[in-house]
């Protein structure tokens, strides 16, 4: 990449300058050594260093920080080399690392169509039409994330999408990825009908009034696309993360853990020198495994990974890329669906029996066996049962103190007995915003009650234990934004009796609370805490500019905020 390639576009952010060499001659004659390759000043930085939280300035040699502070300073040490950028006043963060993402899970929204977020269903159909319209006759469109509870609370029709889209198969997942919604031309061509054997748990769902198919199909039923004609090439893993790494890149996002589990894709792109963000990849563990054999061919695929990342040879310039680092598991399923472990009945449905995914026993034997092959463990747990369970399985099996924490995913109901116990085992919580403002008035508060509504997704409480928090998107279940992700842990705002408001004020975060969460915090998660992280002399310059300057005050009106620009090892990945 070229000097001139590093540059911001002028049009991004009024004021910013690029310096010419008379302008900076006399600095660099006050210097004896050379000067740095990049120097970013008159900015509002926001370093997520615990030793110096704000700067002006810094500058950027061989890709890492070399100093933070003033403008006055940093300004200092340009030489006629020296490419310059005047921020204008505008704030910069760290670059983003999102503690729990499905990358190629969810590529199908960077491929297709979004709708995550939006009510109107109208607007669901016009974005589908201009997607069709945009791709050759009879390309698939993938992706979704719709809510139908967002809008009227009525599943969409295969006639819907029919309307806007006769000549391009459809076939879009909900926001939980428990059903898909697809049109005629895909149910055509996947050859299903009201014959088809459905999968266990799976269900084609009817018109009662027509016996037709809606075009809705539950949990299995949607494997029954699999095999139509086209859909393998629209779900090709390495162009979806391809275009997912693009899309984090364009969110600020420089970093992930990724639960995506297909290392070769990433190896893929990261050999065509395209993987422009550090991911530090799980694989997954199942009850059924034969766990000898199991975790000696996990550790066989670390080893490859590990090799291929050293002959590449990217990440000698641009920091670490790509380790595979923990084993994923999963111990119950969600609220929505009754399906989360919980030490008292649902509200709602008391009768609901739920079966965990793992026996307890079990659970205990994979953590042991992940741990003897140097794998730290991270496991879905949301009920306040299952989190109990996993937490059990820690205490009897310690982690090497060499080896990264080990670590629970969503935690959306715990005890608060519970809560002490993370610190006290080394077990991090990884946690995810939005999934609160989003589902609490949905769906939560009947599932559970108010009674034990101050359970749920405690966020305050883990940070008043000095327990380790990660914050992330589960991207696709909530949108990979982490400016909203962020604002989330803000407001606590959902919507409960039809009003938008704040249902749990006292287990919100500071913006200083949750800029860790979604920077340092992910880095200390890996070998590479030292490397990444924050904006201090020494590390990788990933950094983030953003539109305008933070206020003082900063509230839910972050997530308005855009980014400008994503640099990674101080160079420009975005746009």
């Amino acid at each position: 990449m070229t000097r001139s390639q590093h540059a911001l576009p002028k049009s991004l952010i009024g004021g910013i300058l690029f310096c010419s060499a008379l302008m900076w001659s006399c600095a660099g004659e006050e210097n004896s050594s050379t000067g740095p390759d990049l120097i970013v000043i008159n900015a509002d930085v926001y370093t997520a260093d615990s030793t110096m939280q704000s700067a002006e300035a810094f500058a950027i040699s061989a890709g890492k920080f070399v100093a933070v502070g003033s403008t006055a300073d940093i300004a200092a040490l340009a030489d006629d080399k020296t490419e310059v950028i005047d921020a204008g006043g505008v704030s910069i963060i760290p670059g983003l690392i999102d503690g729990h993402t499905h990358l190629i899970g969810g590529a199908g929204l960077a491929t297709g169509v979004d709708l995550s977020e939006i009510e109107d269903k109208n607007e669901w159909l016009q974005i589908i039409r201009e997607k069709a319209q945009s791709l050759p006759e009879g390309a698939w469109i993938l992706g979704g994330a719709w809510n139908h509870n967002l809008s009227d609370g009525v599943l969409p029709t295969k006639e819907m999408l029919d309307s806007v889209s006769p000549e391009h198969p459809v076939l879009l997942r909900d926001i939980d990825f428990h059903s898909s919604w697809a049109n005629s031309l895909a149910i055509e061509l996947a050859g299903i009908t009201m014959d088809s054997a459905v999968p266990p748990g799976g269900e084609i769902v009817v018109d009662p009034d027509t016996g037709e198919m809606t075009g809705i199909f539950l949990e299995g039923a949607m494997r029954l696309f699999n095999g139509a004609p086209g859909i393998a090439e629209a779900r090709d893993p390495v162009a979806g993360a391809r275009a997912a790494v693009r899309l984090a890149n364009s969110l600020g996002i420089t970093g992930a853990h990724d639960m995506s589990g297909n290392n070769d894709a990433f190896l893929s792109i990261l050999r065509d020198g395209d993987l422009t963000m550090r991911i530090w990849e799980g694989m997954f563990a199942g009850p059924d495994d034969d766990l000898e054999q199991h975790f000696a061919r996990l550790n066989d695929e670390r080893e490859k990974v590990r090799a291929a990342v050293a002959a590449d040879g990217h990440s000698e310039t641009m920091g670490p890329l790509f380790q595979v680092g923990y084993v994923k598991m999963m111990i119950d399923g969600v609220l929505s669906t009754h399906t989360a472990m919980m030490k008292d009945p649902y509200t709602d449905k008391p009768d609901a029996f739920v079966e965990p995914f793992i026996q307890k026993e079990h659970l205990d034997e994979m953590v042991a066996a992940a741990h003897k092959a140097g794998f730290p463990v991270a496991v879905h747990a949301i009920g306040d049962e299952g989190v109990s369970w996993v937490l059990d399985a820690f205490a009897g099996s310690p982690r090497s103190p060499d080896m990264p924490l080990d670590r629970i995913e969503h935690i959306e109901v715990v005890t608060p007995d519970d809560v002490a116990r993370f610190a006290s085992l080394g077990v991090a919580a990884s946690m995810q915003p939005h999934h609160a403002t989003c589902c609490v008035g949905d769906y939560v508060i009947d599932r559970i009650g108010r009674d034990r509504l101050p359970n749920a997704y405690v966020w305050r409480q883990m940070l008043d234990n000095d327990n380790h928090l990660v914050l992330g998107s589960d991207w696709a279940t909530s949108p990979l934004n982490p400016l909203i992700q962020i604002a989330d842990t803000l407001h606590r705002e959902t919507r409960i009796d039809g009003v938008v408001r704040p249902w749990d004020d006292g287990n919100t975060l500071t913006f200083a609370e949750a800029l860790n969460g979604y920077t340092q915090a992910g880095a200390d998660m890996t070998p590479w805490s030292d490397e990444i992280g924050s904006i201090s002399k020494g590390k990788w310059a990933d950094f983030v500019i953003l539109d305008e300057r933070l206020p003082a005050e900063i509230d839910r009106a972050i997530e308005n905020r855009k980014v400008t620009a994503t640099y990674l090892a101080g160079k420009q990945v975005y746009p």
